[in-house]
């Protein structure tokens, strides 16, 4: 892991490294996640990817909104809105100071883009881990285009991936066993997504 504590590290890790901030996201009771300062987060927390500047691999890393909100100084990256699933999408998920990249996850949104959204979302929650890779892509994708229909290969992409659950779990199953310390989680609904799987004959959501 990436490993970002004190000002000085993070500046020389900007020189070093391409750095992109994925997602900005809830840290739910019962979960334990550590930054990147080596610290256990607390509250929200940020996803990045980092790429060496003379290398094609890129890998990922957890940090608090205080490191965080550094190193999108130093990238001059605008701050990202926060995803949190205890709040209405209305009330509660702005964040404190400075600019959002969004002002609003429901700003002209294709209904089912945001379902599909909603879910690379959940599972960074669920899992504890960055998105990289294919899912990174999509969710890039998806907010750069968020008034278009996704794409069948986006939505067969999202649900091979939550399939590779270690428990063998649909989003939906995950979401619930979350619910047991965390009772005000909203309903999630992806029915739009799963419409479009049965559409492209998928024999199985994953979504649930």
């Amino acid at each position: 892991m990436l490993l970002c504590r004190s000002s000085k590290v993070r500046e020389k890790l900007v020189q070093e490294y391409n750095i992109k901030p994925i997602a900005h996201v809830r840290l739910l009771n019962g979960q334990e996640r550590r930054s990147c300062t080596k610290d256990l987060l607390t509250d929200s927390y940020y996803c990045f990817s980092y790429r060496a500047r003379n290398s094609d691999v890129t890998e990922t890393f957890l940090c608090g909104t205080y490191a965080a909100n550094h190193f999108l100084e130093l990238i001059h990256h605008p701050k990202l809105k926060l995803f949190d699933p205890l709040a209405s999408e209305t009330v509660g998920t702005g964040t404190s100071g400075g600019t959002n990249i969004n002002t609003g996850f429901n700003d002209s949104w294709h209904p089912a883009t945001k379902q599909l959204f909603n879910a690379i979302n959940l599972i960074i929650i669920c899992w504890g881990r960055a998105p990289s890779g294919v899912m990174q892509k999509i969710k890039e994708e998806l907010e750069k285009y968020k008034n278009r229909e996704p794409l069948p290969r986006q939505i067969k992409a999202i649900n091979t991936i939550i399939s590779r659950d270690h428990g063998g779990r649909t989003l939906q199953q995950m979401l619930d066993e979350l619910r047991n310390k965390n009772n005000m989680i909203r309903d999630f609904s992806f029915d739009l997504i799963n419409e479009a799987l049965i559409k492209n004959r998928v024999e199985k959501s994953f979504f649930g």
